[in-house]
């Protein structure tokens, strides 16, 4: 596949799942859609690794990344339909997308030093983020949200983007020892346990009602379908193409919301989604 098709599909795919999970979050809880769309997603992964023939290696190499992975996957996407179903959308899914700017930081923690490049592209992430955060306040102003339930929306949406920086970190080391495609699909079926544990712990059944299933399931052939976008995309020349095209799902996200659900947007918002995106787009141009 082409590296650009590739991007393109995975952030149209992301943005797309993000912005369904509005929905499905609001209707039947956000721990209920993210076990629906773990169900769907594990069940794509598994064809995708069985009809390929990915080998799966020795798992106690290093059990400890998939768990972290898993785990980690599951509580930032938690995090992330929290912060949808909150909204506003235009809010929650730029800041949770601002995740390679976290992994700059976490790399630094471990010794990494950035480069100049990479420290202006994490300093334009965190000024479109706060561009986006004080541009909100016009939601206030409407009548729309007070000021507790946008800050509550930023503060999760900040931790959504930190927890999906860890899980991205761990599930590169998993996949220098497992393979790419396998360390993902041993996590999302860890991801899928470890919420049916939630879902125990709190002493609940999953609740879905059939017709959210079609919704729930697209969510989860889109989200696996994401990622056999980009493993196609960056084969060879261009993978750093394909990141970088990928890193914009948050803007698929932010449209949609935009034309179906008609969530007004300032010209600041505009101003800071736009940074962010060309902080995001740089900083994963220079991992890939």
């Amino acid at each position: 596949m082409n590296a650009a098709l590739g991007g393109i599909l995975a952030a149209l795919a992301w943005g797309s799942a993000d912005f369904i999970a509005r929905f499905t979050g609001a209707a039947v809880g956000h721990v209920n859609a993210l076990f629906g769309m773990l169900v769907a997603s594990a069940v794509v992964l598994t064809g995708v690794v069985f009809f390929m023939g990915f080998p799966i290696g020795d798992l106690r190499a290093g059990w400890w990344l998939l768990l972290l992975t898993g785990a980690g996957l599951m509580l930032a996407t938690l995090l992330l339909y929290q912060s949808l179903v909150r909204g506003p959308v235009t809010v929650a899914a730029p800041i949770a997308g601002t995740f390679p700017a976290f992994n700059i930081l976490l790399a630094l923690l471990l010794g990494v030093r950035p480069t100049p490049v990479e420290w202006a592209a994490m300093a334009a992430v965190m000024v479109g983020v706060l561009i986006v955060a004080r541009a909100a306040r016009h939601y206030e102003v409407r009548g729309h949200y007070t000021r507790a339930q946008l800050r509550s929306t930023v503060i999760i949406s900040f931790a959504a983007s930190f927890m999906f920086a860890v899980t991205v970190a761990a599930g590169q080391e998993a996949g220098a020892i497992y393979g790419d495609v396998q360390a993902v699909f041993l996590g999302r079926w860890i991801s899928l346990a470890c919420c049916a544990l939630l879902l125990a712990l709190r002493r609940e059944a999953p609740r879905i009602p059939l017709r959210w299933w079609p919704a729930l399931g697209a969510q989860g052939v889109l989200d696996g379908s994401a990622l056999v976008a980009i493993l196609a995309g960056s084969q060879g020349a261009g993978s750093a193409v394909t990141a970088v095209l990928a890193s914009t799902f948050s803007a698929v996200t932010v449209i949609l919301a935009r034309i179906f659900i008609r969530e007004a947007m300032s010209w600041g918002q505009w101003l800071g989604i736009a940074i962010i995106l060309l902080g995001v787009a740089t900083l994963s141009g220079i991992q890939a």
